[in-house]
């Protein structure tokens, strides 16, 4: 009778237990089903979302972790290319809740180490250590860092570093503008040729570059500076229209590069200098005009003028012989669907500008892609 009692009551005893554990595991499931976040999916409520970034959420009696960084933009200033550029970024926990710190993620050319700590209690700090590489750099430059956390409010914090970069060699200025200039005219510019990290033997070696109507040529700073001037001249010779060129400087250092670019603007000018036809109709036809204009001392002649877009053909009227034409651009009926695009050869009896290119492009039809 006494083993059967005992037997009872264990029976019981086991029984409450059950019971309470499923309790718990009730409510657990309604807290989750009803404000907790769910795996995969955004909780809703007022008709906004809730971005699951997959950190569980705990209850509200539990308190929050609140992400502060103490700096969230470094500028590392003026620094000369070569070196990496370092920062450790501090993340601290001024919630009530643990800090959960997850990826960081970096943009091109910057790196960052895994946080000393990836959960954080409150009050405490966790720091990212991140490395700029500035071998490639130049110039004004600026790199992210961003990084997840649980913090409700900052799901994602970004921090960045920036600064400009110069290389041992520098070029002032860093490219050759000559703007517009008349054809027939010679031009001039000067760039200062300077090395950034003091080196007594240090000397600009050589510069060459490949358009042969520029031409380039090296001389001694003065008052015994290091370095060399650059002068880059743009000759007569030069033909109207636009130019470029890259100007090479070898140096006992670094070898640096130089743009040089512009334009030649002769007596012989388009307006418009390109035609659009806009968006055509499918199948429909289309005319533009572009009107061609002398402005030099001698009569000049159109001797001919092609397309390279067969469904673009083109005309030249005289509004003023020799020195005014109209050129009529006819889209030809059932054209294909689609970009168009091409070029007019406007050929003269200007030796100067034999020949002349007038741009065109539009849309016939619907265009995808």
């Amino acid at each position: 009778m006494m083993r059967l009692r005992l037997f009872a009551a264990r029976a019981a005893m086991v029984a409450a237990v059950a019971a309470g554990i499923a309790g718990v595991a009730a409510a657990q499931s309604g807290d989750l089903q009803g404000g907790g976040l769910m795996q995969g999916g955004a909780s809703s409520g007022s008709g906004s979302a809730t971005i699951n970034l997959g950190f569980p959420a705990g209850p509200a009696s539990m308190g929050a972790p609140q992400a502060i960084a103490s700096e969230r933009v470094f500028d590392f200033g003026t620094v000369i290319g070569g070196k990496p550029v370092a920062h450790v970024f501090k993340i601290r926990n001024d919630g009530t809740a643990p800090l959960v710190i997850g990826a960081v993620i970096t943009s091109c050319g910057c790196t960052a180490a895994k946080p000393t700590k990836a959960t954080v209690a409150p009050g405490d700090m966790s720091e990212i250590a991140t490395s700029l590489d500035t071998t490639s750099e130049h110039g004004p430059t600026t790199r992210t860092i961003t990084v997840a956390t649980n913090d409700p409010k900052a799901q994602s914090i970004v921090l960045t570093l920036k600064g400009d970069i110069r290389q041992p060699v520098d070029a002032e200025p860093a490219e050759v503008a000559f703007g517009v200039v008349k054809h027939g005219t010679e031009a001039a510019r000067q760039v200062a040729i300077i090395p950034l990290v003091q080196d007594p033997d240090f000397k600009v070696e050589s510069a060459r570059n490949e358009n042969r109507d520029i031409k380039v040529a090296l001389a001694p700073r003065p008052h015994g500076q290091q370095g060399a001037i650059l002068t880059v001249t743009l000759l007569k010779s030069m033909p109207a229209g636009g130019f470029a060129d890259m100007v090479k400087v070898a140096t006992s250092r670094e070898p640096i590069n130089v743009s040089v670019f512009g334009e030649v603007r002769g007596d012989l000018t388009l307006k418009p200098v390109q035609v659009s036809f806009g968006v055509v109709e499918h199948r429909q036809p289309a005319q533009q005009y572009a009107r061609l204009v002398n402005t030099g001392p001698r009569t000049v002649k159109v001797v001919g003028i092609a397309s390279t877009n067969r469904n673009v053909v083109a005309s030249v009227q005289p509004i003023t012989p020799g020195k005014e034409y109209k050129i009529t651009l006819q889209l030809q009926p059932n054209s294909p669907d689609g970009a168009l695009r091409g070029m007019l050869a406007i050929k003269t009896d200007d030796p100067n500008q034999p020949t002349i290119n007038l741009p065109f492009y539009g849309i016939v039809g619907s265009f995808k892609g």
